[in-house]
């Protein structure tokens, strides 16, 4: 930051064009909020910062064919009792031009990011991913497979065509192996195809994690896993509406697949606007491992980068779900306190983005 700001000093003070000079943003955002939590067995309340986060971004012109080096680093920190790392939220560097922009580094999966537009509950208790892209169950090993975010990854980005975007990704290695027979026996891709038109916008994405190591009760099992989805959200005035449907396939012939399906809507009134969402688990091959997850949400934005909000959420599980409200950006989420049990929360929190 400070050669970045250096350089543009030098290159005021010589004439030289600012385009010359990298261009660098420094971002972040807060999000605190006073959780009361029932997790089935007990309950309890907490203050939980939902992924409040810090980072550097930006570009630089390379003087050929209109290409730009671009880079990104971005840190995940605790804004409620302090804490955090350095590079573990999307990290990269990269190239972009007419052909779109490629990056290098540790980097959200184009599955993962495809459906973000329909998560109004995005880092909250009531966060559509506590079901979506996971299962959870007894004895369901390798959990939240397809809620990524993968350290040696190279990402693709499609520009612009008419409303038209794909994205693709291929991880090496998801366990950081050095270089052996097998350092890239883990390794996944992903792929999403988004398209946006007026009040429009639909999206499709796949993903395949190879070699995922699973464990069932003490039976150790290799397999490839795949996950699908299509979804979409439609806006009439100041009503949103949401739909998403998704099928994940463990790759064993013990857990089989299960389906997701979820709704939402989120109405906007002036600077207040309000929310509901259902999200519907399917059972695996294994019985009684279903479970359903309610969110309901209110907020007001006192400006354009500060905002408050409340959201309930209730997670109901089969005998034999493990669902609870955690598995996404929500800090300090909270699971079920014994197989089955059913799972409650509501938050208030606050936000500020700079």
């Amino acid at each position: 930051m400070k050669k970045t700001v250096l350089a543009f000093a030098v290159a005021a003070a010589v004439g030289v064009p600012a385009a010359a000079a990298a261009d660098t943003t420094l971002y972040g955002r807060l999000n605190v909020s006073l959780d009361f939590v029932d997790d089935g067995v007990d309950s309890s309340h907490q203050l939980a910062s939902n992924s409040s986060r810090l980072g550097v971004r930006g570009s630089e012109d390379l003087g050929i064919a209109g290409l730009k080096g671009v880079y990104q680093m971005e840190a995940g920190f605790d804004a409620a009792q302090g804490g955090g790392g350095l590079a573990t939220r999307n990290t990269y560097l990269g190239l972009a031009g007419g052909f779109g922009e490629l990056r290098l580094g540790r980097h959200d999966t184009p599955y993962k990011t495809a459906t973000l537009p329909l998560n109004f509950f995005a880092d909250t208790l009531g966060d559509k991913h506590h079901m979506a892209s996971r299962w959870a169950a007894v004895g369901a090993g390798t959990d939240s497979t397809f809620y990524q975010r993968p350290d040696n990854t190279i990402v693709y980005m499609s520009p612009d065509l008419d409303g038209l975007r794909f994205m693709a990704s291929y991880t090496t290695d998801r366990d950081n192996d050095t270089p052996s027979a097998v350092a890239n026996d883990q390794n996944s891709f992903s792929l999403a195809a988004t398209f946006t038109q007026g009040p429009m916008f639909v999206t499709v994405a796949y993903e395949q994690q190879n070699d995922v190591d699973y464990a069932f009760s003490g039976v150790n099992e290799v397999e490839d896993a795949k996950a699908w989805k299509v979804g979409g959200t439609y806006q009439i005035q100041d009503l949103t509406l949401a739909a998403m449907y998704e099928n994940l396939d463990t790759g064993t012939n013990l857990w089989g697949d299960r389906d997701v399906f979820h709704i939402g809507a989120k109405y906007q009134l002036g600077q207040a606007y309000v929310m509901g969402s259902y999200t519907n688990a399917g059972e695996l091959d294994v019985d009684d491992t279903d479970a359903q997850m309610f969110a309901l949400g209110a907020g007001y934005d006192f400006t354009r980068r500060t905002s408050m909000y409340a959201v309930y959420a209730r997670t109901n599980n089969e005998d034999a779900g493990m669902y609870g409200l955690a598995g996404s950006g929500k800090g300090k989420g909270v699971e079920p306190g014994a197989i089955g049990e059913n799972v409650a929360g509501f938050q208030l929190g606050v936000t500020h983005n700079f």
